[in-house]
């Protein structure tokens, strides 16, 4: 970046750069030989840091600012109307994003808080892609995008957005040159890497379904039971049954809630686990797939079709049955008004 700057100091004018960065290695990974307690008291270098090093300038940092308590009642109304527009141009100041394009197809996203100096800034991309989101019995309200496999050796588009401004380069992934790797055996790895993404996106979508109709029907108990439980105890009785038959369904991606504690494993093979399973086995592949890691795969593939199609069932069948029984219910929040009258 330096030296870039020394052949070309108009970069310093601009409110935002990108300089090309070194090529990126897939590199591989393993425990070195010798002590592996950290306690022997043996020296440890620090290691260079994994994924593709990215530098960039920036010409102004950001930092917050306080509301000036002792403004005008002039600044402040000509400060409401221009208000939103504000807000919006800092949330959009607060933040850097990198965007990683392979083509044309955006693959990875991330996003950094601006940082409060002017200068040269260095961030990193782990060489991988947009993942899924694991299935989870609570619905996630986290807007980070999640990590997924890595990518294969070749040509990459960086873009990144400060505001208004942006620059881009490209950078250059290769694979780890002591290692003797096949780019058929890779591409098989990635396709079969992008698979079982993509499964874990359908086992996390239906627990999504399946967790946000939880949440209604246990909104729906509750206020059931606040208008008259009495009244309502049939429907009440069909709401818990029904709550059970999704716990069922959910127990089949992600296995039965367990309120243990401390350290503890469950043996039941779920959805979720066979996937991981698979995972793990395609990824450390270095020559391409073995029968291994395709009767894995099938597995994963089996019993989410199995799990896909007793959700889908359900919501085809009980759930539509429980919804038209509800809808016969007169539970609206709006009471009928009486009118006054003075004697």
């Amino acid at each position: 970046p330096l030296r870039t700057v020394a052949l070309d100091n108009t970069i310093l004018e601009r409110d935002i750069a990108l300089f090309t960065p070194p090529d990126a290695y897939l590199a591989a990974y393993q425990q070195p030989t010798g002590s592996r307690f950290g306690g022997d008291a043996l020296f440890n270098a620090q290691n260079r840091k994994k994924g593709a090093m990215i530098t960039y300038y920036l010409k102004s940092g950001y930092k917050k600012k306080e509301s000036d308590k002792e403004k005008s009642e002039q600044e402040e109304g000509e400060e409401e109307l221009s208000d939103t527009t504000a807000k919006d141009q800092n949330k959009k100041m607060d933040s850097v994003w990198l965007e990683v394009f392979h083509g044309e197809r955006l693959i990875r996203t991330l996003k950094f808080k601006t940082p409060e100096k002017a200068g040269f800034h260095r961030i990193y991309w782990n060489l991988d892609e947009k993942g899924a989101a694991t299935p989870s019995r609570e619905i996630s309200k986290s807007k980070e995008e999640p990590a997924g496999n890595k990518v294969k050796p070749g040509i990459y588009r960086l873009k990144i957005h400060y505001g208004e401004f942006s620059d881009e380069t490209e950078i250059e992934v290769k694979t780890d040159p002591r290692l003797d790797k096949d780019p058929e055996a890779i591409a098989e790895v990635y396709e079969a890497e992008r698979r079982l993404q993509h499964y874990t996106h359908l086992a996390s979508e239906a627990v999504k379904q399946l967790a946000g109709s939880k949440n209604t029907v246990v909104k729906l108990r509750k206020q059931l039971k606040s208008k008259d439980a009495e009244a309502y105890a049939e429907n009440i009785k069909s709401t818990n049954v029904l709550i059970k038959k999704i716990d069922s369904l959910i127990a089949l991606y992600i296995g039965k809630e367990d309120k243990r504690q401390g350290i503890v494993r469950s043996n039941e093979m779920t959805v979720l686990k066979r996937i991981n399973t698979a995972k793990s086995y395609v990824r450390t592949r270095q020559n391409g797939l073995s029968v291994t890691e395709e009767k894995l795969m099938e597995y994963a593939r089996n019993d989410l079709e199995k799990a896909i199609d007793s959700t889908n069932n359900f919501f085809r069948k009980e759930w539509v049955a429980y919804q038209g029984k509800i809808e016969e219910l007169n539970l609206s929040p709006f009471r009928e008004i009486e009118p006054l009258e003075l004697d």
